[in-house]
């Protein structure tokens, strides 16, 4: 038994406004108690948290917590200014490193030259070691040639490799990682989920295509991590999703591609140019799947980001929704371009908006990447997360990370600071999106996401609010089911 004791409590949208506590048995808590508590058992291990705030653990909805975790082991090119930095930075991991070597968080729009660098560039550097090196948005990648031979099949002509050729590659090279190395990168990724505020992280397992991938070894394994995992399949393969015993499919298997590669499906062109984006597969591709995974009662999550891809994909969830009556609580992952019409639309169908505050923090405002990729008025309809929310929906917040970080303060903030001011969700709302709502998009509603007697005893506790603009609050605890997993010293 524990008592955490002295902190200001979340409760029903708000802190209390004198210090409570929280007593905790088996994981669960067993009561909340006014200070000074009058009598503690004498076997209770009590926890002062000295006037601290206590959130309920926080929940992201949708994250590759294995590219992120071994990425974070790999070669970081998220501040580099020029193409030389990034050759200097690969050749040094190089010189350090005996495995694949894995790049992430490039941004070729970012640095001097505005541009990918080169396979003969990158041969310079890597010659005789594979390199993948990949976008910030996850969907483009570049190879040196050692890591090229190894594939057949790509395009010939692009040395940039989008869509259906960067998953190919991407997933050839995670294929061949051993089990320690895999379980290694979801530890890894645990860590950093905790020392972001999360107690839970939704993940996808897979290669969004027909393989559920190392599925079954992090399952056998799931209960050893400090975060509670929450297991995608991210394929097609339905059979091989029931078979483990899955309860959901998909996470990124895609509708479309990202707004920076130009492959997010729209209605209208990226500003500037004739192109549209495309549809990944047609209107009956997704009646079969979506309707076959329904039917075996598994939840649904597929990737749209452009209004095209998010109405074929909703259309089909409406339909289901007006046939059969069953609480599946499918999923829009990202939703970011959604014009009134669509935002009504969604409202009726029921589907679940897994929304990402950070892309707006990252690429909205007037002089922003989308307004630049879609011009001003249209951008002004990305990531509508109060206008959804005023709609009757239920928004859930996630990260996507690797995409942007593992940072629940940092998201939640996002969402009350939207560049839209129409757009802004309110304090209570904005940490509902991590926590009440996500656990009920799990169906976990009556055991998770609030500060209430027989829910997790699953705790954020923050050194201030998170509506405190001027200094951001430190992460002091994260506490799992009554246990501590991660705590400043």
């Amino acid at each position: 038994m524990k008592l955490f004791r002295n902190a200001y409590l979340w409760l029903a949208g708000s802190f209390t406004t004198d210090m409570k506590a929280i007593l905790v048995h088996n994981g669960v808590i067993e009561s909340i108690m006014h200070e000074p508590v009058s009598s503690v058992p004498s076997y209770a291990q009590v926890i002062d948290l000295e006037g601290a705030y206590l959130y309920p653990g926080f929940i992201d909805t949708h994250t590759h917590s294995f590219e992120g975790g071994l990425y974070s082991l790999g070669v970081d090119l998220s501040n580099v200014s020029c193409i030389d930095e990034v050759l200097a930075r690969l050749h040094e991991q190089y010189k350090n490193s005996d495995d694949i070597i894995f790049a992430w968080q490039f941004d070729e729009q970012s640095i001097r030259e505005q541009r990918f660098p080169s396979m003969n560039e990158l041969d310079s550097v890597v010659p005789d070691k594979p390199l993948v090196l990949r976008r910030i948005d996850g969907h483009s990648c570049v190879l040196n040639s050692y890591a090229r031979k190894q594939l057949s099949g790509l395009d010939p002509v692009s040395e940039i490799l989008r869509a259906q050729d960067n998953d190919i590659a991407v997933h050839h090279f995670h294929k061949m990682l051993k089990p320690d190395a895999i379980l290694n990168a979801y530890n890894r990724a645990a860590e950093i989920a905790v020392k972001g505020g999360f107690t839970g992280i939704h993940t996808m397992v897979g290669d969004a295509m027909q393989s559920i991938g190392h599925y079954s070894l992090l399952s056998q394994h799931i209960s050893s991590f400090k975060v509670t995992y929450t297991l995608y399949p991210q394929s097609f393969n339905l059979k091989a999703a029931l078979d483990a015993g899955a309860r959901r499919i998909g996470g990124c298997i895609l509708a479309d591609g990202s707004i920076g590669s130009h492959t997010a499906a729209l209605f209208q062109p990226y500003y500037g140019t004739d192109n549209s984006g495309s549809l990944y597969h047609d209107d009956s591709f997704w009646r079969k799947f979506i309707g076959d995974a329904h039917k075996h009662n598994l939840q649904v999550g597929v990737h749209c980001i452009g209004d095209k891809a998010i109405k074929q994909i909703n259309v089909v969830y409406q339909q289901l929704a007006d046939s059969t009556g069953k609480d599946l609580r499918h999923q829009l992952i990202h939703c970011e371009l959604t014009d009134d019409a669509l935002v009504s639309d969604i409202s009726k169908s029921g589907a679940v908006p897994v929304m990402q505050p950070n892309f707006d923090f990252l690429w909205g405002g007037d002089n922003g990447f989308y307004s630049k990729q879609l011009g001003v008025a249209r951008s002004s309809n990305m990531n509508r997360l109060a206008s959804l929310t005023r709609s009757g929906v239920k928004v859930c917040g996630s990260s996507d990370w690797y995409i942007t970080p593992l940072d629940a303060v940092q998201s939640i903030r996002a969402a009350m600071q939207h560049h839209n001011v129409n757009e802004r969700l309110s304090h209570a709302q904005a940490v509902d999106i991590y926590t009440r709502n996500a656990a009920w998009l799990s169906h976990e509603e009556n055991s998770r996401g609030t500060i209430s007697e027989g829910y997790n005893a699953d705790f954020c506790i923050l050194s201030s609010p998170i509506d405190n603009f001027v200094l951001k609050p430190s992460v002091k605890m994260v506490v799992k089911q009554g246990s501590t997993v991660y705590e400043t010293d």
